[in-house]
């Protein structure tokens, strides 16, 4: 028989600890049943966002981080229908903001980095996707020509031309029911 050495229990138990912190760690981030909380915002972990002041669950990416497209008013239509029919995150209703619920996000005490190939500040809570479009396009439209969106870096309503793609982008959001 081998002798103990006073060092083996003390290693023995060492590796023991070890490996049940590298089990929990791993079950932890394998887990979809953990969520990330920011403010009053609940990363779904499926790539939604849930707003728990209002109720609405939001796409985390924008169109232009979820596509890597600019796109026009019109386009966000099929952009809406595209995610609808794949059921996105298990769902098939999203739809296009109201500015109103566009300038929800607005923080302008918080930076989430820049309008992609812009300087433009984009003041969003850090949960969202980072650097994608600052001008996003809501589901108002004034008149023929144009539509309504805000634009993040002052949290002002925007009045745009509806086939214009310079720099604007969605959000998709739907009234989450759970």
């Amino acid at each position: 028989m081998e002798k103990l050495t006073s060092n083996q229990p003390k290693v023995t138990g060492l590796l023991f600890g070890a490996l049940n912190t590298l089990l929990l760690l791993f079950c932890i981030l394998t887990s979809n049943a953990v969520a990330v909380e920011s403010g009053h915002y609940l990363d779904n972990e499926d790539g939604t966002i849930t707003d728990k002041n209002t109720g609405l669950m939001w796409l985390q990416k924008d169109s232009y981080l979820h596509t890597g497209h600019w796109i026009s008013w019109k386009d966000t239509h099929e952009y809406i229908l595209q995610l609808n029919n794949e059921a996105f995150a298990q769902h098939s209703d999203w739809r296009m903001p109201t500015t109103d619920e566009l300038k929800s996000l607005y923080e302008p005490e918080k930076t989430n980095g820049s309008q992609a190939g812009s300087e433009m500040k984009i003041h969003t809570d850090p949960i969202f996707g980072k650097d994608g479009g600052g001008s996003l396009w809501s589901g108002e439209q004034n008149g023929h020509y144009n539509a309504f969106g805000v634009v993040f870096n002052s949290g002002e309503v925007f009045n745009g031309n509806k086939k214009s793609r310079s720099r604007k982008a969605t959000r998709a959001v739907r009234n989450h029911t759970n």
